[in-house]
């Protein structure tokens, strides 16, 4: 008989810095750790990784996609594969679903050398089945034509109705407290032996999870042990053939690691392995190795199911339709579903810039993370506050949307406007020029919350893998986690993070923006603070024709130094699929940026005026924190991208003190 240990990790884009959850740095040791206790006891094992967690590990602990990639190679390691950003996958159309694989295949070959991104085995989000996935798992236009095989837990395997809730008596789920009394005699094995099904021609191989394993694993005591000794000999016992049955394995490796909220649990899983790999009757497999050569025999199609928990104890239902049909989630439905019908439209745009619809699509993507999902509070089951928070975030596709279009629209006269572009309910300043697009929360400490350029790429080397080319956001990581904070744009305090640029230290101050002038050539506007300020006065933002950046002026209180924080990247989609490789920081003695694969963003200032000191937030992930501080009270900077010189980045300054420095600019206002 064998046994296969699956591992299943599944994060947002987080970071380090809470105040209440592990961040990237201890949710990464514990993972570490699990798959050394495998590699340490030559016990096999497959892992999958959310996308959304790839990204994380790029940016903040690359090393740990090198360990996955070496145990791969070593052969004690299987990967996974999956969807981006866990969406439950029959709530959404095949279509999306099926950019949700292909943006994981992405990732997987990237990063862990997965030839084609192909993997033989899916893992459903929260292991919701429906037979209309079978068609869409195996869709030919997936790596290597799809996948061949997906798993389920053993529970689905059984007829719905009586028999199902047959399985449901017999399983283990009464005994989380503790090991049970007697494991004998409960288990079916016939539900524990994978089935191949065949659904509109497209075979697809059912891969059974053993819940009681999932109860007697961790193993947390010497009980525990005995009961897994018992379950296994009695299992084994009652089949018609123990050599083909698969013992499989499969749970949350934060729970198996004993971090991101779960109890300690790595001595208890070290037990475990060690067991396994000594025990004379259970031979630990590699998941798909074992199946290639023990291939599964022909079965009926399962009905919608998922595993007891969800679907009984938590009252989702079998088709998760209890908690997507709560009145508390359909206006985060509705959002995701226009900005979907909003995606599909702009990809049948003639002028839309690939790259900025691409990051546009990721963000809804992130959305969806574990659709509608619902945590335990005050005694009862509610809407997630984080899955409130990453859905809201979605709305920021919209703006997205409108700097694709802008990115392809060709020259233009710089101009501004004062609207909701977004549709949370609040006014943005909104900037758009010949090389720069920005938008600007006046509400929000007047910060540049999203920044894109055009034409960040004319530095000479170009990225042969840069797949679509495009414009560049290079400032703002929407993307990124947003803790529980709905609200759009607002300075994340824990940790601190969001800060976009020309963010002071009271990121939540509230400015008020003077109507835009218009000179022609030039657009600049006004803020002043909503209410007295003893820190800053007024800002002037400008955008100026022959000037590649966002200019601004700050004027503070006079002699009392001003200090603004910035977060630049020089592409952020690309900051988020490769994460800190290649990226290699540049400058000047006025200017300061990053280049990676021929695309560079900047930031000049006059020395004389101002000068880099040491960033406080720092936590923020996708971009690199520059902080400049002017002792006189009065600032001017430039956030630009593509080739710069200490000689251009001065006379752009100066031509853009021009404009900056006007007290009173000449023209019609807006």
């Amino acid at each position: 008989m064998a046994v296969a240990f699956v591992h299943h990790a599944n994060q947002l884009v987080i970071g380090d810095g809470y105040a209440d959850r592990d961040g990237i740095t201890a949710v990464c040791r514990g993972y570490t750790a699990v798959l050394r206790l495998h590699r340490r006891f030559k016990v096999p094992c497959a892992l999958h990784l959310s996308g959304t967690l790839i990204e994380a590990l790029a940016w903040h602990h690359p090393e740990f996609l090198t360990e996955v990639r070496t145990g791969r190679a070593e052969g004690w390691l299987t990967l996974i594969g999956g969807t981006y950003a866990e969406p439950v996958m029959p709530l959404h159309d095949p279509a999306a679903n099926t950019r949700q694989l292909l943006a994981m295949a992405d990732l997987l070959r990237h990063h862990l050398a997965v030839p084609d991104g192909a993997t033989s085995t899916a893992w459903l989000p929260e292991r919701v089945w429906d037979p209309a996935l079978a068609a869409q798992l195996t869709d030919r236009s997936l790596p290597h034509g799809g996948f061949r095989r997906v798993l389920v837990d053993d529970r689905v395997l059984a007829p719905p109705g009586s028999a199902r809730a047959l399985a449901d008596r017999h399983g283990p789920y009464g005994a989380a407290g503790g090991p049970p009394v007697n494991v004998t005699g409960l288990a079916d094995p016939a539900l524990l032996q994978p089935r191949q099904i065949t659904v509109e021609g497209r075979e697809l191989q059912m891969v059974p999870i053993c819940s009681h394993l999932r109860y007697l694993i961790p193993a947390r005591s010497l009980e525990h042990l005995w009961a897994l000794e018992e379950f296994v000999a009695d299992v084994r016992s009652r089949a018609d053939h123990p050599e083909r049955l698969l013992l499989v394995y499969a749970d949350d490796l934060e729970r198996t690691a004993g971090v991101a909220g779960w109890e300690p649990a790595l001595a208890d899983y070290r037990r475990v392995i060690r067991w396994f790999g000594q025990h004379p009757l259970v031979q630990p497999v590699a998941l798909d190795a074992w199946l290639d050569v023990h291939p599964p025999r022909p079965g009926p199609v399962p009905a919608v199911g998922t595993y007891f928990e969800l679907a009984v104890d938590w009252r989702a239902g079998e088709d998760y339709r209890g908690w997507a049909d709560n009145p508390q989630w359909h206006p985060y439905a509705t959002l995701l579903a226009e900005l979907e019908s909003q995606i599909r439209a702009a990809r049948g745009w003639d002028k839309a810039d690939a790259r900025l619809t691409a990051l546009a699509e990721r963000l809804v993507m992130a959305g969806t993370h574990e659709t509608a999902w619902h945590d335990q509070q005050d005694g009862q089951r509610q809407l997630a506050p984080w899955v409130r928070a990453t859905a809201s975030h979605a709305r920021l596709a919209r703006p997205l949307l409108a700097a694709a279009r802008w990115a392809t629209a060709g020259s233009r006269t710089p101009e501004a406007t004062v609207c909701d572009i977004d549709g949370d309910g609040t006014e943005e300043l909104i900037l758009a020029g010949g090389d720069v697009w920005c938008l600007v929360a006046p509400g929000e400490g007047a910060r540049v919350c999203l920044l894109a350029h055009r034409c960040p790429e004319r530095t000479g080397r170009t990225a042969p893998d840069l797949d679509p080319p495009g414009a560049a956001v290079i400032v703002g990581n929407p993307v990124d986690h947003w803790n529980l904070q709905e609200e759009l744009h607002r300075f994340m305090d824990v940790p601190p993070a969001h800060p976009g640029a020309l963010a002071d230290h009271h990121p939540h101050l509230a400015w008020h923006p003077r109507p835009p002038v218009h000179t022609g050539h030039a657009v600049t506007v006004d803020l002043l603070p909503a209410a007295p300020s003893p820190f800053m006065r007024k800002r002037r933002y400008a955008l100026i024709a022959g000037v590649p950046a966002l200019a601004s002026c700050l004027h503070g209180v006079p002699a009392r130094p001003i200090t603004v924080e910035n977060l630049v990247v020089p592409d952020y989609l690309g900051a988020l699929r490769d994460g800190h490789a290649g990226i290699e920081q540049v400058g000047g003695g006025c200017w300061t940026g990053w280049r990676w694969t021929g695309r560079q963003c900047w930031i000049g200032y006059d020395p004389a005026q101002s000068h880099p000191t040491a960033p406080m937030w720092t936590a923020a992930g996708h971009g690199h924190p520059l902080a400049l501080t002017a002792e006189g009270g009065h600032l001017d900077l430039l956030i630009g991208a593509g080739p710069a010189h200490d000689s251009s980045v001065t006379a752009w300054l100066s031509t853009a003190r021009s404009v900056l420095h006007t007290s009173s600019p000449a023209t019609t206002t807006a």
